[in-house]
């Protein structure tokens, strides 16, 4: 006859089938990490003190979970309604977001002088999307170190502009300057300003500065390993060498495009203005626009080619491993050259004297796939129950929110509690991905059972 269990065994017992459903799966893993921090981060956000004017709980859910996903979006002027308390917590939230949770707990790790075993460097390896477990330690420490060094740069260079404007004491200039800088490499996009950049759109210092820090956050911290460790372009990883010239090429079109659009075009922004002037706007938005959600342009007055233009850009993102998201560089990179391959009637794809894997050429299909469909279905939920809002501006915040952007056609604070849910989850979907995701509820098998193989009528 079996014995009832007690009411102490029960509870273990839910303990540790909690315990398996959270950590069976590194991918489940890697969210739960997410979702921890992220309710961290709101109950130290909804404290009074870290409140200058009351914020709904809604919000201040809504503002963590734009942090810590490094998104930008903002349902209310976190300059005026947080106190620096609350400020502060955004930054730790973005600064954590950026790195990643895993990365942070592996460096308290080893300050702590702690052990990491295989388990946290395979978490580690799932959660920047790595190859294999092995340099996971190293890696984890030229994060850090990469981290400290350009920030601190940026911050010195930002401070000392803010200060030498003559509208900030050294104290503020130093305040700001290190949350900006913060939020730059991080390529969250939050600005302590309600405008964001837009009264800094003529300052080179600034826009150069805020540039470089998005740029380096945004290539991805094992590129940045590569290339400081290793000597010249040949002996640089295929992934380093797509990532370094996406940068040149797709900022490169996206600033041409930019200026086409919104200079050369008489629906633009910026037509009539000075050339100089022009080259200076577009050059930062076509750079912040893949990832950051910085703007010295008000988006919602640009043509409606541009928005389009963004849309892309938004869509595509930064590369893996990096502070930013979306399907990533790589992924479209491995996807145009398959076309390619199968258009010219070879068997392989190669990239650059390198033929990729079958395996990772599915993955990037399912990656961008996945991604559209879950962007039409979460717009479509979206749209339907904020029926007040356009559906253009909708579908712009849905991308926006996917690649962890930032940027809005100014809808965001209009949105009814739903479709902040839905944002929300689209924030976190972008930063931890797609296919994570799926993983997290997916059962994965390997059939034994093999079955005749036939042919589909294609196109």
């Amino acid at each position: 006859m079996r014995h009832p269990l007690s009411i102490r065994e029960r509870r273990l017992k839910r303990i540790e089938a909690l315990y398996r459903i959270v950590f069976e799966k590194p991918a489940r893993f890697i969210a739960s990490g997410f979702l921890l921090v992220i309710l961290i981060g709101v109950t130290l956000l909804y404290m009074p003190f870290a409140q200058s004017e009351p914020v709904a709980w809604i919000d201040c859910l809504f503002i963590a979970t734009s942090a810590a996903t490094v998104t930008g979006l903002s349902t209310v002027d976190i300059g005026t309604s947080f106190t620096t308390f609350g400020e502060v917590v955004i930054m730790a939230l973005i600064q954590i977001g950026g790195l990643g949770f895993m990365t942070v707990a592996l460096m308290l790790l080893s300050v702590l002088g702690r052990k990491i075993g295989l388990k946290q460097r395979i978490l580690l390896q799932e959660s920047l999307n790595l190859s294999g477990p092995g340099g996971t330690v190293r890696l984890v420490r030229n994060i850090v170190f990469t981290t400290i060094i350009v920030q601190v740069i940026g911050l010195c260079f930002l401070t000392a502009e803010l200060y030498g404007t003559g509208d900030y004491s050294f104290g503020d200039a130093l305040y700001y300057g290190f949350f900006h800088a913060v939020s730059a490499f991080n390529n969250a996009g939050f600005a302590l300003w309600p405008d964001s950049l837009m009264q800094f759109e003529q300052n080179t210092s600034i826009v150069i500065t805020i540039s470089i820090l998005i740029m380096i956050g945004g290539l991805g911290f094992t590129t940045i390993a590569d290339v400081t460790e290793v000597k010249g372009w040949k002996r640089l990883a295929l992934h380093s060498k797509i990532m370094i010239g996406s940068l040149l090429v797709i900022n490169g079109i996206a600033w041409f495009g930019l200026m086409l659009f919104e200079w050369v075009s008489r629906e633009g922004a910026l037509y009539g203005r000075p050339l100089d002037e022009a080259l200076h706007a577009t050059f930062f938005q076509a750079i912040t626009t893949r990832t950051a959600g910085f703007n010295t342009m008000d988006i919602a007055t640009m043509a409606p080619v541009s928005i389009g233009l963004i849309l892309i850009l938004m869509y595509i993102g930064a590369g893996a491993a990096s502070t930013g998201s979306g399907i990533k560089v790589t992924t479209v990179v491995v996807i145009l050259a398959d076309m390619w391959a199968f258009l010219l009637g070879k068997k392989e794809t190669v990239i650059m004297e390198r033929t990729i894997d079958t395996f990772q050429i599915k993955k990037a299909y399912m990656v961008a796939i996945t991604s559209f469909f879950f962007i039409v279905f979460i717009t479509t939920l979206t749209v339907l129950t904020n029926g007040h809002l356009p559906a253009t501006a909708v579908l712009f915040e849905v991308v926006s929110a996917f690649g962890t952007v930032g940027l809005s056609l100014g809808i965001t604070a209009e949105l009814n509690n739903s479709g902040k849910e839905l944002i929300m989850f689209m924030m976190l979907l972008g930063r931890v991905g797609s296919l994570t995701i799926l993983f997290t509820v997916a059962q994965q098998l390997d059939r034994k059972i093999r079955y005749p193989k036939e042919k589909l009528l294609i196109g």
